[in-house]
């Protein structure tokens, strides 16, 4: 299980799932400077769209090998950001799109600190309004990916990445892990798909542990939250385990979930996060 390599024909799938409510109007600090938790999310979001196409450029053209998605949500509703169900990452590349300009703050082991001015697409705007309609998220998440798993049997299952700063608003817990269950359960034959949860932290979240892909033997707090997004996360498979070693130490196998998670640590959990890019082959 989880072993299928990624090809033309057998290509993968992402599906980000973007808390796009009130809270993420919260200023945050990014990349040497301070701004709205919504606007570093798009930053990072954006950035991880240009680097899957770069990994995926071949001789002349983009490589078709994934699906991708990113559903918002906020207000009552869950909306799909890039188009109706999974786009391909060759039409995301032909998405005509704004350029923004984006100063990157870098510093070298010298301790010797500069910045640099990039370009970057942006298929993705901020958005910080309304409640966190998680289950309505969840929902949308299960139809696409039970629909993709039958359409791409021989494939890896899809990776869902939920990214939040706070509860649910449209469901109690006990909705949330069975919306949670009913998305692992689509699969391919090579296994169910995988749900990541990462919590960011918030102006008052000092409180809350701070946690990152614990492993099965680790004792998680007893904090209400953060013992569901433990319970509803999936436990990841071996090919994750030297990445999450490397990051955060700790024995395998780990739980998909983060607590208390910085906007600036969320670059490297997405990148953990969609590991399965090293197996294009």
């Amino acid at each position: 299980m989880y072993h299928s390599q990624i090809t033309r024909a057998h290509k993968g799938a992402f599906l980000i799932l973007l808390d796009q409510s009130g809270s993420m109007a919260e200023e945050a600090p990014f990349e040497g400077h301070t701004t709205t938790k919504a606007e570093a999310l798009c930053d990072v979001l954006n950035g991880l769209l240009e680097e899957i196409i770069n990994h995926c450029h071949r001789e002349g053209f983009v490589g078709d090998y994934f699906d991708i998605g990113i559903i918002g949500y906020s207000g009552t509703e869950a909306r799909n950001l890039l188009g109706k169900g999974f786009v391909s990452v060759a039409k995301i590349n032909t998405i005509d799109t704004p350029v923004k300009h984006q100063i990157l703050s870098r510093t070298l082991p010298s301790g010797e600190s500069f910045q640099t001015i990039v370009e970057r697409r942006c298929w993705i705007a901020p958005v910080a309004k309304g409640r966190t309609p998680m289950g309505e998220a969840l929902g949308m998440a299960t139809r696409m990916c039970r629909s993709w798993c039958k359409n791409h049997p021989e494939s890896f299952p899809p990776i869902v990445i939920n990214i939040s700063d706070g509860e649910a608003t449209d469901a109690p817990a006990e909705e949330i892990i069975r919306l949670a269950d009913r998305l692992k359960a689509c699969h391919t034959n090579d296994g169910n798909t995988l749900l990541i949860n990462i919590l960011l932290a918030t102006e008052g979240s000092t409180r809350l542990p701070h946690i990152c892909f614990p492993s099965e033997s680790e004792p998680v707090a007893t904090n209400r939250h953060a013992r569901l997004l433990y319970n509803i996360s999936s436990t990841l498979p071996e090919l994750f385990n030297q990445e999450i070693i490397d990051f955060r130490g700790g024995e395998a196998p780990f739980r998909g979930m983060c607590v208390n998670a910085s906007v600036s640590e969320l670059v490297s959990l997405l990148a953990i996060g969609t590991l399965s890019t090293d197996m294009m082959v």
